[in-house]
């Protein structure tokens, strides 16, 4: 049993010296020369356009007809403001106002009863929309002889305290040609007007 681990003691100690042999024989050789690396040359290339030549197109205007000769002066006889005026009959010129069945009348005014030009439809009350209420309110009214409208008064309205104010508002704007007895507009009293107010329509007027 002794013998066997001294055997083994003595080769590894061989096997130790034998390894810093080589090692210290690795160190003091020679140094080893390296393969020489060749050069590589880098060559820049340059792209040279060639020169184009430009073309020039020519381009042919064609000349304009000369016009023809301009008519000859028209012969107007002279005609003074005298005899222009003259045969002409400036009668009574009818006009569309773009309100259905009504008309402006220029030149002498002619004898007739008023007839209405504008009515403006009122404004629904809101207190009366929010709570559906519906009513009528009958105004009376005065024709200037201008054809507008004043003194509007409240003869009957149901129910009361809703509408009057939407109704009397309305009837101020509207617009009448006034009536003419003997070629002059006089004043009319007593016209009177009934505003309806349906929700159906959120105002009617008769």
């Amino acid at each position: 049993m002794v013998a066997r681990y001294v055997t083994a003691l003595l080769v590894a100690t061989g096997v130790t010296f034998t390894l810093f042999y080589v090692m210290q024989a690795l160190v003091v050789s020679d140094k080893v020369e390296l393969s020489d690396v060749q050069s590589v040359r880098f060559l820049d290339t340059i792209r040279v356009d060639r020169p184009q030549e430009a073309k020039v197109e020519e381009r042919k205007v064609e000349k304009p007809v000369p016009p023809d000769a301009p008519p000859p002066d028209l012969d107007i006889p002279n005609a003074s403001a005298n005899n222009a005026s003259q045969g002409l009959n400036f009668g009574q010129l009818s006009l569309n106002t773009g309100i259905e069945g009504v008309g402006v009348g220029l030149g002498a005014p002619t004898d007739g009863d008023y007839l209405p030009l504008v009515r403006i439809q009122p404004q629904y009350p809101r207190r009366a929309a929010e709570r559906g209420i519906e009513g009528f309110v009958i105004v009376e009214l005065t024709v200037t002889p201008q054809g507008t409208v004043e003194d509007v008064r409240i003869i009957e309205a149901d129910p009361r305290g809703y509408f009057e104010r939407a109704a009397e508002q309305a009837a101020y704007k509207f617009k009448y040609k006034p009536k003419v007895v003997n070629g002059e507009p006089i004043a009319v009293d007593g016209v009177q007007y009934m505003f309806s107010f349906n929700l159906e329509d959120g105002g009617r007027r008769r």
